[in-house]
């Protein structure tokens, strides 16, 4: 036989195998954050799907409570067709559809997430892509948040839908729009109302029609900044006069409510190795009446008649290794409160995590709707840091700024005239800075006044907190969106300085060698510069 002719038999049948097999879909749906919420318009995306009789739908779970795909209808229960079982957050479920029909699903946990697959009796609708995004990334009371987007298809008749969650999942607000010219839209949210709540991220979520993907973006919301008619001019020298007011000594305590069940909380965002630190909390009011006292481990506690109980909470406090450096099981007081004193470790540096739950008793949790039981569980981050030192030589001695933050921090620089310390700090945008500055008081004294890019820090904000204030020196907090700012601390008083000299990091311990190099190159290079043989 002719070799070419070979080939060509050989091939043509891999050809036929390719050109005719059939090609099927995988059709991805989103359940989202916040879908244990029954006040989000949108628990799973795409809700209705048209399909082929063997594409594949895979449900992937990004909320935080479990789910499950069970066909069926609510109040009704299941068909005996589909049942995904618990999707675990983070988890998926897929399946294949084999036959032409029509399956309604819902989810055992959380029966108002309703879905509808209709399989081979229409023609399928392609799904649809959709970006959106914000004006900015921060806002602050009153503003409006201009939301816009685009769609990858215009489909007559669909209607883009945008609403809002909190970080708990709590809807704070619905819009309905259409596309404009071509395929963009746009809709105006004004950030106002007992929802919106400093310090707090909110989760913008689009949404065209029943056939697209979900597109989301994150916006934070800050109280609004104290406005004053002039930045101050670090080249004006009258910057004494400012408010007597005080920082605040702590941050605003978190209070537990039927969205979170129990909270926990530190004094402040930033360490240092073996501090002392004070864990605390409360648990919700309405707790025992919602899940029944049942449910919750309880000790008995003094008091008069001698029959009152407690509540349990268990506090782990976890090192950036992982590891669990403490462990306790404390009551709540008559209010709900616990405080949980801990000394850190003196030798491991980096993030902390806090973890405090409710004890519950063995075997009956598994027993409570699942959103319920995500909500028993708190926890936080926190920094264990060794400050960086700064030293500022004067007339009156030499003095060291310490700064510890998450920040990348440079171009610091003392200013006896204008009685202030400055330095730039820079992070990733959308994160989250925080910077603690401690200052010797003959360094920097008197009432000062923190600034964040030339705009003065109000007093009645979480954004500057007083850690300490003792006769020696004064240590702030200072909290930031990550970018690049620059940082003023302007005080009354001042140490003067001598002439020539500036601030410059810590780096004592290198001058006698400096001093040794510089004294050996001179002895090195005159004899040469004086006979002419450079």
């Amino acid at each position: 036989m002719n070799p070419s002719r070979f080939w060509i038999l050989l091939i043509l049948p891999v050809m036929a195998c390719v050109t005719f097999s059939a090609s099927f879909a995988d059709i991805p749906v989103t359940i989202p954050l916040g879908a244990s919420n029954p006040n989000i318009p949108f628990s799973l995306s795409p809700s209705d799907l048209s399909i082929q009789v063997n594409d594949t739908v895979t449900w992937k779970n990004d909320d935080t409570a479990v789910h499950t795909v069970t066909t069926g209808k609510t109040g009704l229960g299941f068909d005996g067709r589909i049942d995904s079982g618990v999707i675990a957050q983070g988890g998926s479920f897929s399946h294949t559809f084999d036959k032409t029909g029509l399956y309604n699903y819902y989810c055992l946990f959380h029966p108002w997430m309703t879905g509808f697959v209709d399989v081979g009796t229409t023609t399928p609708v392609l799904p649809t892509g959709i970006l959106v995004s914000t004006d900015k990334p921060v806002y602050h009371n009153g503003d409006t948040i201009q939301i816009s987007g685009q769609v990858s298809k215009y489909v007559q008749n669909k209607q883009v839908t945008v609403w809002i969650i909190d970080s708990k999942g709590t809807g704070i607000s619905v819009s309905h729009t259409e596309t404009r010219t071509g395929n963009d839209f746009s809709v105006n949210v004004d950030a106002t109302g007992k929802l919106w709540i400093p310090g707090n991220d909110y989760t913008v979520y689009a949404q065209y029609g029943s056939s697209s993907a979900v597109a989301t973006a994150t916006i934070q919301y800050e109280p609004e900044a104290q406005k004053v008619t002039n930045k101050i001019n670090m080249s004006d020298t009258n910057t004494v006069g400012l408010s007597q007011s005080s920082y605040m000594s702590s941050y605003t305590k978190l209070n537990p409510d039927s969205n979170n069940y129990v909270t926990a909380q530190t004094g402040y965002e930033i360490y240092k190795p073996s501090d002392s630190i004070k864990i605390s909390g409360s648990i919700w009011t309405g707790l025992v009446n919602l899940v029944g006292g049942a449910y919750l481990v309880t000790v008995p506690v003094n008091s008069i008649d001698g029959n009152s109980v407690t509540e349990l909470v268990l506090v782990k406090l976890k090192d950036p290794n992982g590891n669990v450096v403490y462990t306790k099981e404390t009551p709540v007081d008559n209010n709900g409160n616990y405080v949980v004193p801990v000394s850190l470790p003196d030798n491991v540096t980096g993030k902390y995590s806090v973890e405090s739950s409710l004890e519950t008793k063995a075997g009956l949790v598994s027993t409570l709707d699942v959103s319920t039981a995500a909500k028993l569980d708190s926890s936080i981050n926190f920094l264990v840091m060794t400050p960086d030192e700064f030293s500022v030589e004067t007339k009156d001695g030499n003095f060291n700024v310490g700064i510890s933050s998450n920040s990348t921090v440079s171009d610091f620089a003392f200013d006896s005239q204008r009685k202030a310390i400055s330095f730039n700090v820079q992070g990733e945008t959308g994160t989250r800075g925080v910077s603690d500055v401690v200052i010797p008081k003959s360094l920097l004294g008197g009432q000062i006044q923190v600034m964040v890019d030339g705009n003065m820090e109000p007093y009645n904000s979480d954004g500057v907190v007083v850690v300490s204030d003792t006769p020696s020196e004064t240590a702030f907090e200072i909290n930031y969106h990550h970018s690049t700012h620059t940082i003023q601390l302007i005080g009354t008083s001042a140490a003067e300085m001598p002439v020539s000299s500036q601030a410059v990091p810590e780096f004592s311990s290198m001058a006698p060698i400096v001093l040794v190099v510089s004294v050996a190159s001179m002895v090195f290079v005159y004899p040469k510069l004086r006979f002419g043989k450079v």
